[in-house]
């Protein structure tokens, strides 16, 4: 998995777009359920969940129709902006499909 866009280390305003792309593995609506393979997006702020193997919480931005890009409100400060690849039951899918950048809302 990689985001890409924003870049780390980028300096932006808001409203921020973050996409993410991945490979070996297949981007599908959540709705369609756990499927060996294939899962969505999930955008979080400051660190990964604690418990990899627990559904992610309702809290993190959740790209559950099967997306690619997201744009949000972010307040001017630093942010550290993690994707992770989870299953249609929200679960992070293993082995751990990470990434993260670092980027300045001003």
């Amino acid at each position: 998995m990689t985001i890409t866009e924003p870049a780390n280390k980028a300096k932006i305003f808001s409203p921020v777009k973050v996409c993410m792309e991945v490979g070996g593995i297949t981007v599908e609506p959540a709705k369609k359920g756990a499927n060996p393979g294939k899962g969505h997006h999930h955008i979080l702020f400051s660190s990964l969940p604690v418990d990899l193997s627990q559904p992610i919480g309702k809290a993190e931005i959740h790209m559950g129709g099967g997306s690619a890009c997201q744009t949000f409100e972010l307040d001017p400060s630093r942010h550290v902006t993690i994707a992770l690849f989870a299953n249609g039951k929200h679960i992070p899918i293993k082995p751990i499909v990470t990434d993260r950048v670092m980027i300045t809302v001003k």
